[in-house]
This record gives C-alpha cells, sequence and structure tokens, in this order.
C-alpha cells in the first residue's frame, strides 16, 4: 500500500523512529500495531485537527465523519458471467480482467478536466508512541465502475459508492482499519480486503455486510472471482479459496519462506492471474507461482529477484512480472513452462504491474521511469523520465498511457511513442490504478483525494 508519506527513500526502504526496514517489514509492524494500539481518527472527512482515543472495542465517533445517511444504488442486472472479469463500459477488478488485460473503453480526451473531486477521512496511528497518518488511497487501491456508480476503499477505514458522474456520496462503509488491495465485484456484491484482517463481501447496492472472513493476517492482495469461487492472497503467505455465496472458506495453501522463517511466514501481496484454470501469482520469496486450482498442485515456479508484489500480467503465452530487488528484475516467462524467455533490470526494482498495448507492454519502474517494452524481446521502444519513483500499475485506453508517480503527478502519455500529453498536481504521490470508462478517469492519491477527470 505503500508508506506514509516522507517516510520512503527511492529504493523503497522506510526509516522511522531512527531505524531503517524494507517497507514490506514496516507494513507488517504497523499491522501489527494496528491491532493493538489506540487509533486517533480524525473527526471529520479532511480535518486533520481535531482527534479522538478511542481504545479498543468502544465505539468511536470519528468513524462516521461524512455525516451522511446511506442511500440504496440503483445497479444494472448481473449479465451472468460466473467471474469478476470486465465488460466495456464497467472496471469489475483490479486490471480489469483476469489475464490482466484490460484497463477501460471508450474515448480519452488528450487534455482532460476536473469534473469533481471528494476529500477522504484520514486514519492516524501510534506507532512506537509516534504519529504516523494515513490517507487517500493506497497501492493497488483502484476504483471500480459499475453502472453509474464508482467504488473505492481509502486508508482512512472508508469504503465508499459514488455516484460516478456528479461525486455524490450514495453509502459508506465503515471498517476499523484501512482498506488496501483493490476490490472485486461479482454477481452485484463487492469483496474487498482489509488491513484489519478481513476479507468482507459487501452488497454493491448498499454496502451491507454478507459475509466476513477473518484472517491471520492483512491482505493486500485483491480478490479474484472465478468459476464461482474468490481466491485471494494475503501476508500470511496463503493462497486461499472461498465459496463467493457464503464465504466458506474451502481450502488454502502455504507458500514461500519469509526471511529466515518459517514457511508461509512471507506474505502475498500480488494479485492473481487466472488463465486456463493455472493461477499466477509472486511472492515475497522471490518467486512468481503458476498452481493448478483444480487440481490443486504447482505447476512450476521460477525465480524473479527479490520480493514479488506487482501481479503478473499474462498475454497468449508470455507471463510478465517484475520484483523489487535483485539484478536483473524484470522478467518474461513462458506461462506454461516457467521458462524465462528475457529479463532486464530496472535500477530500484519494480511495483508496477504491466499493461498490454499491441505488440509491447507497458510498466513503472522505480527509478522513475515508464518503460515501452516489445513483448517477445524486451528491448525498449521508449522510455518516459517522470521526477520519481512509479508505483502505480498504468492503464491504457484509446492508445493513451495513464499512470501516477511520486513527484505528486498523474500523467498521460501517447503509448505509441511516450510523448507527455497531460499532467496533473495530485498534491502528494499517486500509487493507485484508475478506472478508466466512458471518457472518465477516476483515481485517488495519498493527498487524500479522489478525483474524476473527463
Amino acid at each position: 500500500i505503500g508508506a506514509p508519506t516522507n517516510l520512503l527513500d527511492t529504493a523503497g526502504r522506510v526509516t522511522f523512529g531512527g531505524m531503517t526496514f524494507s517497507r514490506r517489514r514496516f507494513l507488517q509492524l504497523t499491522a501489527a500495531g494496528l491491532a493493538s494500539a489506540p487509533l486517533y481518527a480524525a473527526a471529520k472527512a479532511g480535518d486533520g485537527k481535531q482527534k479522538i482515543k478511542v481504545k479498543n472495542g468502544e465505539k468511536d465517533p470519528a468513524r462516521d465523519p461524512y455525516g451522511i445517511k446511506n442511500r440504496k444504488a440503483t445497479l444494472p442486472d448481473w449479465d451472468g458471467s460466473t467471474s469478476s472479469a470486465s465488460v466495456p463500459g464497467s472496471m469489475r477488478m483490479f486490471r480489469g480482467n483476469l489475464s490482466h488485460t484490460y484497463y477501460g473503453s471508450g474515448t480519452v480526451p488528450s487534455n482532460p478536466t476536473l469534473k469533481w473531486k471528494f476529500r477522504m477521512s484520514d486514519l492516524a496511528t501510534l506507532k512506537h508512541g509516534k504519529p504516523v497518518t494515513w490517507q487517500g488511497t493506497g497501492w493497488t487501491g483502484q476504483a471500480l465502475k459499475y453502472g453509474d456508480y464508482v467504488f473505492v476503499g481509502s486508508t482512512g477505514g472508508h469504503f465508499h459508492c459514488f455516484e460516478a458522474y456528479t461525486g455524490e456520496l450514495v453509502w459508506v462503509y465503515r471498517a476499523q482499519r484501512m482498506f488496501k488491495g483493490s476490490p472485486s465485484l461479482y454477481k452485484n456484491r463487492i469483496y474487498v480486503p482489509n488491513v484489519d484482517n478481513h476479507l468482507r463481501c459487501l452488497d454493491a447496492a448498499t454496502g451491507d455486510v454478507i459475509w466476513d472472513w477473518a484472517g491471520p493476517h492483512d491482505m493486500d492482495s485483491s480478490p479474484r472471482i472465478y468459476d464461482g469461487m474468490v481466491y485471494v492472497g494475503g501476508e500470511d503467505g496463503n493462497l486461499k479459496c472461498f465459496d463467493a455465496e457464503t464465504g466458506d472458506l474451502k481450502w488454502k495453501e502455504v507458500y514461500g519462506v519469509g526471511e529466515g522463517e518459517k514457511p508461509g511466514s512471507g506474505g502475498i501481496e500480488s494479485s492473481l492471474a487466472i488463465v486456463d484454470g493455472i493461477a499466477y501469482f509472486g511472492h515475497l520469496d522471490g518467486h512468481v507461482r503458476a498452481y493448478d486450482l483444480a487440481a490443486r498442485k504447482l505447476v512450476w515456479k521460477a525465480e524473479t529477484g527479490g520480493d514479488t508484489d506487482c501481479s503478473p500480467l499474462i498475454v497468449g503465452d508470455r507471463l510478465f512480472i517484475g520484483a523489487e530487488e535483485g539484478k536483473p528484475n524484470y522478467h518474461c516467462f513462458d506461462r506454461k513452462t516457467g521458462k524465462e524467455l528475457w529479463s532486464m533490470n530496472m535500477p530500484s526494482g519494480c511495483w508496477s504491474t504491466a499493461a498490454a498495448w499491441n505488440d509491447t507492454i507497458i510498466v513503472g519502474g522505480n527509478n522513475g521511469k515508464l518503460y515501452c517494452l516489445d513483448q517477445a524481446t524486451g528491448k525498449e521502444k521508449w522510455v518516459y523520465k517522470s521526477g520519481a519513483g512509479i508505483w502505480s500499475s498504468p492503464s491504457v485506453v484509446d492508445g493513451k498511457a495513464l499512470f501516477g508517480s511520486y513527484d505528486r503527478y498523474y500523467r498521460m502519455v501517447d503509448a505509441e511513442t511516450g510523448e507527455e500529453l497531460w499532467k496533473y498536481d495530485m498534491g502528494d504521490r499517486s500509487h493507485s490504478g484508475a478506472a478508466v470508462e466512458d471518457g472518465h478517469i477516476w483515481v485517488g492519491s495519498a493527498s487524500g483525494w479522489f478525483y474524476c477527470f473527463g
């Protein structure tokens, strides 16, 4: 999800309280602290001044900072699909579909204007006696677009349903902790993970809880619905399968070993790609794996070079994925065999999930470069240089690549040439993905604001 503003260095490490941690280790420690430490929650949306100390188990008067009465959204009838994959006009899951190759539809204006923005509430916490404030959308934090509504969670602990074209808040669900990964939508239900170790199924029309599963560790990995089952990873290193209707845990498989620790101690932040019944995902232990969901067995695993939080992109028989460490740290594998086809190095690592565009992929690097690479060879077609690390996963729609970076700007470049077409100052880093439909762009940032451009 990233770390609070001004704590990250260019290599993705966090310095806090005089100590330096990897980003993942900092977030693991913070999540553990969130489970036991008092919260200091903002009393108003975007207030950031009044704080109310709340002990565990007490009702928090700041959990409803917006002061609205929830309304019911009027949703379209479900189209009969057995997965969360999007169809044109909708964005139902992180990276659009199960191969991570759908990023939106329609014409995208070359010079978008701001249509509306909404200031989401903050979550202020204590860690080792020092305040840490979480704002806006996290990594990955991509919004969903369905019917006339947009759905998005925040690190402030709220999950929102907005009228897509006006920004009017329809309903809000209040959790005790921050929403990290992107949600998925299936049969007019929303499946959303949280740092409070819960995976929830919400009624997309009302925000009411249909079922709620509590696990041992928090989740960054975004749920995928495939053949009526929910598949998701977590910081406990387990790949899990749930019944989408009931929330019953059908099975789990532990994978990976953390740094000098027991199996499963390393987490799965990567979100699964699923093709032909095979799930592909990255892991902290420096591997990408292919897992047969029906047979429940490992098909292959391959080394990536280090912690692999970004998600696989599948195009035909090729799989593309990057790692935070190692040289080389960006790879193309044969998705059926795990054989490496080519690799290259991104200085400072990769957190961005690639987008497919014609015969290329477009992917961000923590070195501030956006790369356009030939799918077959890895050869650079063009490179765009931003001012800071690019953790967001690009959306490529209508020949335009949209992405955010740590220098506060959200940008649009020509997908064919890399020429900059537009940029917007988001007020803070933007490492979330965007929902792009109907000539509109919905995206959040760590400034606390959620934006609609068109």
